[in-house]
């Protein structure tokens, strides 16, 4: 009878919860009977993975916060590496979450285990001298973006690309006809989407400016909020207040209205690769504190900020960082997106290149493939 194949997984975030799940989905039928257990969330623990800690418990936020709780993280984190030494796991999936998955990694050192990190810390961005050190501490680092892997071969690390997951999520069944019925716009004018992030700093800093947008341009377009389920409605409706608009706000519809909006306004991030598998054209802003952009350029050397624009090799949407994300320099590229049909035409076929870029589909399948090779 052959043995038992055993999967520690581990991480502390909800997305990877789900990067997880789709994993453990895909790689259960490579590897029947497989037993997996570790830390994650409902959909791991849907999948089958028995769970040690759950995903909640290491939702710590701020300074004082994490400090009050530290002696509790410690005890978590010397109570899950005591696990895998003594189940002994074939192999260790962590999943994204740095400050917590490279420590763990370093404390499994010597356990003669290997360990299988799923998707790279942002080492091409900022403090690349990282990448070094991870390369000492895992076996096998499957990536989500294709540039990504020559980081790692540098310093001789077996690295997979695997593809980013977004490119089978995005899905939006509702047509534009019935997404604008039931929402109340009128189908003759255009649509804007304000997408200014899922963080709460975010949306202070960044949605008064967007709303100043659509005050200006009301006359020409309608536009609307998609607010995140991690944003606070009641402080979305004070900043509407203070800025002497309203605009409709749809929470938990951001896909939906990116898909069938004319153009958008997004918080530089991974909602700008949503928007653009969503083929809408849009600009990206972003604004931090001063001190805290001093900082930022310093550390970060890049041609471009917009992961949109990375993947893609070049300035293919507009970016409007720090000061320049301001109602004048946002109207202008606006009117270009909304009165340029052939600027329009040019960015759209641009990001119908996007897909592609991102692995084309079948992220999970992929780094299913990487993880049974360690499990046969």
């Amino acid at each position: 009878m052959a043995s038992e194949k055993k999967l520690f997984l581990l991480t502390t975030e909800s997305s990877g919860d789900l990067l997880g799940s789709r994993l453990l989905g895909a790689l259960k039928p490579l590897v029947p009977g497989l037993s997996v257990r570790g830390v994650g969330g409902e959909r791991l623990a849907a999948e089958g993975m028995h769970l040690l800690r759950r995903v909640s418990e290491f939702n710590v936020m701020g300074l004082v916060e994490v400090l009050s709780q530290l002696s509790r993280l410690r005890a978590m984190f010397r109570e899950l590496v005591e696990a895998v030494r003594e189940w002994q796991p074939d192999v260790v999936v962590l999943i994204d979450a740095p400050d917590f998955n490279l420590r763990f990694a370093k404390a499994l050192r010597g356990m003669g285990i290997p360990v299988v990190y799923y998707v790279s810390p942002q080492v091409w961005a900022w403090r690349k001298g990282r990448a070094k050190k991870i390369a000492n501490l895992v076996d096998h680092m499957m990536v989500l973006f294709r540039f990504e892997t020559e980081i790692y071969h540098r310093y001789g690390l077996k690295t997979t690309w695997v593809g980013h997951p977004l490119v089978d999520e995005l899905t939006c069944d509702q047509d534009r006809d019935a997404f604008m019925a039931a929402n109340g716009f009128d189908p003759a004018r255009p649509l804007v989407a304000l997408a200014p992030g899922s963080r709460r700093k975010e949306v202070k800093s960044l949605l008064p400016t967007m709303l100043a947008v659509a005050q200006a341009r009301q006359d020409r377009a309608q536009f609307a909020v998609p607010a995140a389920p991690t944003v606070d409605r009641a402080m979305v409706d004070d900043i509407m207040a203070e800025s002497g608009i309203q605009v409709p706000v749809l929470p938990g519809q951001m896909r939906a209205l990116v898909r069938h909006a004319d153009a958008a306004v997004v918080a530089s991030g991974t909602a700008t690769l949503e928007t653009g598998l969503l083929g809408t054209p849009m600009i990206v802003g972003y604004r931090l504190q001063r001190l805290s952009y001093a900082l930022a350029k310093r550390l970060v050397q890049l041609d471009n900020v917009a992961l949109v624009n990375i993947v893609l090799g070049k300035r293919v949407v507009p970016e409007l960082i720090q000061d320049a994300f301001n109602c004048e320099d946002i109207l202008r590229e606006l009117d270009v997106l909304l009165e340029q049909p052939e600027r329009r035409r040019a960015i759209e076929a641009e990001l119908a290149r996007l897909p592609e870029a991102l692995g084309g589909g079948g992220a999970a399948e992929r780094a299913a493939a990487v993880v049974k090779d360690y499990l046969i």
